[in-house]
């Protein structure tokens, strides 16, 4: 069933089922535009976002850098205006992403970028938002409307698109994760984190860690959580995590370590041991075959960190449901315009 345009009713399970044809609408688009892109001369890339479209560039990241155009940095929007008078004779290439297209201080950002001279490229799912109208190049994102707070289908058509341009512009090719592969995993995906959910009665902090691009999927992770469940949570590197970090968690937290390759699982499970024998728990989630994930069938890096992201948006959906919560309201409601962070009335 699709959403329809407005339609706040919309359970947010619904819009999780729809991410397969949302992820490829948006690679057969990134791939079209990339097919006549030819940005002008930088040595360099930006990338500007907060919230989801934040963890979606830091997913990508890598990606950009495997393209080898230069430093590539992550940027949320105020902390990139404010650097611009810094940025004397480079000129970046910058990526300016909001799913909503009314992220306040994004469109300011991208503002900023296109009076600064540099080459911008906005990106978003709403091509009558506001960003589009601040002269940078648009691509618009075909995910479809999703009028909640908690993107899912955006955050996915996010990296997906994303992927697609870092490789456009010179990253190593690799198999993509389609809406074919993602559709089998979301419904065993879901069962995995209903499970973990069972055990969280009471839970006081979760934790979630990854490096690189498992960082990104961190951030998003526990972005949902607090979102949905109205749950303390805090994404990190994992390096952060065992630098002190673990000392804030009790019986009754969880911390997640996305850990992939022998060496990030061997460092995880040791923290994981070290934890058990203070009664604390630490799961590790491998994405080559994680005891939470069983039977999952994920690509290799960096695709496999669309699928990880399912299991983190049940885990939301789940949580906030034990705790009589709606995941499409968010606990605390029209947060968004109270704080004046969207140009519209949108969560």
């Amino acid at each position: 069933m699709a959403a329809s345009k407005g339609d706040m009713t919309m359970p947010i399970s619904a819009f999780i089922r729809e991410q397969p044809g949302a992820v490829d609408r948006s690679i057969a688009a990134a791939g079209r535009f990339a097919e006549t892109w030819l940005p002008p001369a930088f040595d360099g890339i930006a990338l500007v976002g907060s919230g989801s479209s934040f963890n979606a560039l830091t997913v990508a990241r890598p990606r950009f850098v495997a393209s080898r155009r230069g430093a590539v940095l992550v940027h949320e929007p105020q902390d990139f205006v404010a650097e611009l008078g810094h940025r004397a004779g480079r000129r970046p290439l910058v990526f300016v992403l909001s799913q909503s297209g009314a992220s306040a201080t994004t469109i300011a950002a991208a503002r900023a970028a296109v009076e600064a001279g540099l080459p911008t490229l906005a990106i978003t799912a709403a091509a009558e938002a506001p960003l589009g109208a601040t002269g940078a190049e648009l691509l618009v994102m075909p995910v479809g409307d999703e009028p909640v707070g908690p993107k899912t289908k955006g955050f996915l058509g996010s990296v997906a698109m994303l992927m697609v341009l870092a490789e456009a512009l010179g990253a190593p090719p690799a198999p993509r994760l389609t809406g074919i592969g993602l559709a089998p995993l979301i419904e065993p995906a879901r069962a995995a984190a209903a499970g973990l959910a069972a055990g969280l009665a009471g839970a006081d902090m979760l934790i979630v860690a990854g490096r690189r691009a498992h960082y990104g999927v961190a951030l998003e992770a526990t972005l949902k959580i607090a979102e949905m469940a109205g749950l303390p949570t805090t994404g990190l590197p994992t390096e952060e995590l065992l630098h002190g970090r673990l000392h804030g968690l009790t019986e009754r937290g969880l911390a997640i370590v996305i850990a992939e390759g022998a060496e990030e699982v061997a460092e995880a499970e040791t923290a994981a041991a070290a934890m058990a024998r203070r009664g604390c728990r630490v799961l590790v989630m491998n994405p080559a075959g994680s005891p939470w994930l069983p039977g999952l069938a994920l690509p290799a890096t960096p695709w496999n960190a669309l699928g990880l992201t399912l299991p983190f948006q049940w885990l939301a959906v789940a949580l906030a449901e034990a705790r009589g919560l709606k995941p499409e309201v968010m606990r605390h409601g029209a947060l968004s315009a109270e704080l004046a962070i969207k140009t519209d009335t949108r969560p």
